[in-house]
């Protein structure tokens, strides 16, 4: 890199009315760095108009040795408009560097990746794209003093993952820069670079106290005495308002933890619940020496609570207090998966080769190992997943990485923790293993624990997918089957005591076996593809597919289990095979029996789907972007009872929603709680104040097709987002009735500043809601994961429209199955299922609209059964609202202009 660099941005606008923009800047030792800028439309760049400045362009980059640019879309755009070839040059994609030294950040704009390495640049820019290359060689500049500092064998690992990829080059040419600057510095041992101080995550992950506070607090009336004026949160937070329903659920919790009893405690939207229970949690937990579990479900509130709450009373309670987020077993990467993998693989592309590199990168900055650090990348994260703790056979106090293993230091924090943050799918699997994950803890919180039936479903049951069984095959034909194809013949040599005439035999069969695997799983997915049709489920009972189909598919399922055991004599015959003392086949043999364990799951699984004894269990086919057997519990209430209630001191479920008509009797049942105590504390909201709650009258749901319910529906959506300009949620029941919605919406909406976003067509949830907040005159359409869990405050959200009350599909064969189970007990399915499900789901989708006390708007129900049904008044009687309007569609708009 003696000769002169370049780094060079094209910004192509997606408007066709709006100009692209080029920027390049040159940097040669000894003169003052120049920028060429252009900006033009491709239509004019492809006009003879634009020869000149193509010309100069040229001119510009032949001078230059070394090239960088942003993105692979940019070289594919200069050889497009400028018609230029890069030659023999260098050429280095920045998002490379990226991808490989910063993993953690490769979902980054520039801009906020700069903000992120705290990288500033002074002054203006003429142009988006001169702006981006001013970014990407600060960036670069800081990848030279990174990697100036860097050790040698940590770069030559790094440059072996890389080797056949051309930023590779530039890995070689900084350790001779390092040899030649530093030839006396010592070079690092070991599999992967040590923890730099200062880690980019430890800001997060370690904000115990450092201050020792050792004052003694015995009374717990102190712990109300917080939340009273003059109290500990008035002195510390500015503006904080005594708060009566915090104090009521602190003093609940008091009692459920003094009298070992067990505290259920509807917390409406704005009670502050979170520091409601950690501080009466953090008090008993340092008082009795007891710990603490709190168990979540959305990852927003973990965050929330490790990285925001737990830290802000780390500084003004008066004791210390030590804390711990713990994962399940998947969310750490294994060091033993990740090195026992080649270095280098011709089966390897390129994406999973700088994948694999940048994993190995992050090795040496994370704190944790926690997977969740990396984002989710198409290109790159099918490898990071892969290299996941949650092995059948992990065993980490026997591993060679033992003492640097991420799982087993979390899990060591967690031991010495006074409070452990969770999630409900760690809790459960704690269950599932015989408490054989979490600490031993006396008192558990489960917040969100509206969730907690449906978790418990998701993990004491069974899921099989084609793509499952094909991730694991393929996984060991570029692990296990490489490495036994590459070693054979010196293990040969070495080992000539193994049987190597019954090993070559067994691995030959390896492959055909895994062949005839996958073809048996791909008939039996594509025969459950054809099995649902048009369907999104379907129960696997005779009387629903009808005998001959039914027993298709179980003769199917045979089929891959006899195929699955095959496969599992292979592997226990090649394992036995190669089963003599030598740490140099130990790493073998660990392949071998992870990949058998988890392919005797898979066989265990659908054995259990063939039995099929159990009443309280269903087993059903699902469509959703792939086709999926399912198979769970229906009836989870004794495990829950027995492994949860029954041994805790005392147990806390809190949630927003959890009562109907003033009872937590359903919930209750559901999830097994015999005896409780349970308090409501509503809102502290306005909402009569705040917002308006519509009945619209007009749109009879028993009498009308979908598809003229949908075109009625556009048309009054189209008339109230007007008023609204925008701003406006549409929460709909299924995705097919959304489909119906949005097409008459943009039919309608062409030519208006009105956008229609909506679920599964233009994004992800995430993506969507993003767009929502930062976009005027926008109508945003969802369907089942949009009614709960997404919070949107202030002006970008001032309409929820509910197309009809969220009754599940009675056919579901989840509730299906539980309609049948409590129908056998005696029970009204509908008054016992159904209907407070629905009710649940109702406040949930009510819930959208106020989330401080700052918030306006209005709610919608176009659902004429509220008021025409005669449980319609239990969903009245569900919200927190004193009076209503019904009325036409007509009416209704008008209601809402004069509101507005």
């Amino acid at each position: 890199m003696d000769q002169s660099v370049v780094v060079l941005s094209f910004i192509v606008s997606k408007n066709s009315q709006d100009l692209s923009h080029f920027a390049a800047l040159k940097i040669e030792e000894g003169l003052p760095p120049v920028y060429l800028l252009s900006s033009f439309s491709e239509r004019n760049a492809m006009t003879m108009d634009f020869t000149n400045e193509r010309r100069k362009i040229i001119d510009f980059l032949n001078g230059a040795s070394t090239v960088f640019l942003w993105d692979y879309d940019t070289v594919r755009w200069i050889k497009k408009i400028l018609e230029f070839e890069f030659d023999s040059r260098d050429v280095f994609i920045i998002k490379d560097f990226i991808v490989m030294l910063y993993p953690a950040f490769s979902q980054l704009r520039p801009v906020d990746l700069c903000i992120e390495l705290q990288l500033k640049f002074p002054g203006s820019f003429f142009s988006p794209a001169q702006k981006e290359c001013r970014l990407g060689w600060g960036f670069l500049r800081h990848c030279y003093t990174k990697g100036l500092a860097s050790d040698i064998g940590y770069l030559s690992k790094l440059q072996t993952y890389i080797e056949d990829l051309s930023i590779a080059k530039w890995v070689a040419w900084l350790k001779r820069e390092i040899m030649i600057q530093y030839p006396d510095r010592i070079i690092q041992t070991g599999p992967f670079p040590r923890k730099r101080e200062g880690s980019l995550f430890s800001d997060f992950y370690f904000q115990d106290s450092t201050l020792e506070k050792d004052e003694k607090i015995e009374s717990s009336p102190w712990v109300i005495q917080c939340f009273q004026a003059g109290g500990l949160l008035s002195q510390n937070l500015p503006g904080y308002e005594d708060r009566l329903l915090q104090v009521a659920m602190a003093r609940e919790l008091l009692k459920g933890f003094q009298e070992s009893m067990d505290i259920v405690v509807e917390a409406g939207t704005g009670t502050g619940k979170s520091i409601a229970y950690l501080i009466p949690a953090l008090w008993w937990a340092r008082k009795n020496q007891k710990r603490v579990i709190i168990a979540t479900h959305t990852i927003t509130l973990q965050e929330q609570l490790y990285g925001k709450d737990l830290p802000f009373l780390q500084k003004i309670l008066p004791f210390s207090f030590k804390t711990a987020l713990l994962k399940g077993k998947n969310n750490y990467v294994c060091l033993n998966s990740f090195f026992q993998e080649p270095l280098h693989s011709d089966q390897f592309t390129d994406r999973e080769k700088l994948a694999r590199a940048g994993m190995f990168s992050w090795l040496g900055d994370t704190c944790t190992g926690d997977l969740g650090e990396l984002p989710y990348s198409p290109g790159s994260s099918p490898i990071w997943k892969r290299f996941g703790a949650d092995n059948s056979i992990c065993m980490p106090s026997n591993c060679r990485y033992a003492g640097q293993c991420f799982m087993l230091l979390a899990r060591k924090r967690a031991e010495e923790a006074d409070l452990i943050v969770i999630n409900h799918s760690l809790l459960l699997a704690d269950v599932k293993t015989n408490y054989n994950i979490l600490p031993e803890h006396g008192d558990l919180i489960i917040d969100e624990a509206h969730h907690l039936y449906q978790t418990a479903l998701k993990q004491l049951g069974f899921e099989l997918s084609f793509e499952d069984i094909h991730r694991q095959i393929e996984s060991m034909k570029t692990g296990l089957f490489y490495t036994l194809k590459k070693s054979y013949p010196v293990w040969r040599e070495i080992f000539p005591a193994i049987n190597w005439a019954e090993f070559q035999s067994c691995y030959e069969s390896l492959f055909p076996s895994g062949t005839s695997i996958l073809e048996q799983a791909k008939d039996l997915f594509n025969l459950g593809r054809q099995i649902l049709a048009g369907r999104l489920n379907l129960c696997l009972d005779q009387g629903k597919m009808g005998e001959s189909v039914y027993a298709a598919l179980i003769v199917s399922i045979e089929n891959l289990i006899y195929r699955l055991k095959e496969y599992i004599q292979l592997l226990d015959k090649i394992n036995s095979c190669l089963f003599i003392e030598s740490q140099q086949l130990e790493p073998v043999r660990y392949e071998l029996i992870k990949n058998k364990n988890e392919i005797v799951q898979i066989t265990d699984g659908l054995n259990t789907i063939l039995t099929g004894e159990e009443y309280s269990r269903v087993t059903y086919l699902e469509k959703t972007n792939l086709i999926s057997l399912k198979n769970t519990l229906i009836d989870v209430s004794g495990i829950l009872r027995e492994k949860i209630f029954d041994k805790n001191n005392c147990t806390v479920l809190t949630s927003a929603t959890l009562s109907v008509s003033q009872s937590f009797s359903c919930f209750a049942r559901d999830v097994g709680l015999d005896e409780y105590h349970s308090i409501r504390l509503n809102s502290p909201f306005d909402y009569d104040r705040q917002m308006l709650f519509c009945v619209v009258n007009d749109m009879p749901i028993n009498h009308w097709t979908e598809e003229v319910l949908a075109a009625r529906a556009a048309s009054f959506i189209c008339q109230i987002a007007e008023v609204m300009q925008g701003r406006t949620l549409i929460l709909c029941t299924s995705y097919r009735y959304l489909r119906l919605v949005q097409e008459e919406l943009c039919a309608r909406l062409k030519h208006t500043e009105l956008r229609v976003l909506a679920q599964g067509i233009d994004g992800s949830r995430e993506d969507l809601l993003q767009l929502f907040m930062k976009t005027k005159n926008t109508i945003l359409l969802g369907t089942n994961s949009f009614w709960e869990g997404i919070d949107v405050p202030g002006e970008a959200l001032r309409c929820v429209i509910m197309a009809k009350l969220p009754f599940w599909p009675p056919d579901s064969p989840i509730m299906e199955a539980k309609a049948k189970l409590l129908e056998s007990q005696g029970l009204d399915p509908f008054r016992e299922l159904h209907l407070p499900e629905a009710i649940i789901r109702f406040r949930q989708g009510f819930g959208r609209l106020i989330r401080t006390r700052e918030d306006k708007g209005v709610v919608i129900l176009l659902d004429d059964r509220i008021l025409k049904k005669q449980y319609g008044r239990l969903f009245i009687q569900s919200l927190p609202i004193r009076s209503y309007y019904q009325g036409s569609s007509e009416k209704v708009i008008q209601q809402v202009g004069r509101w507005a």
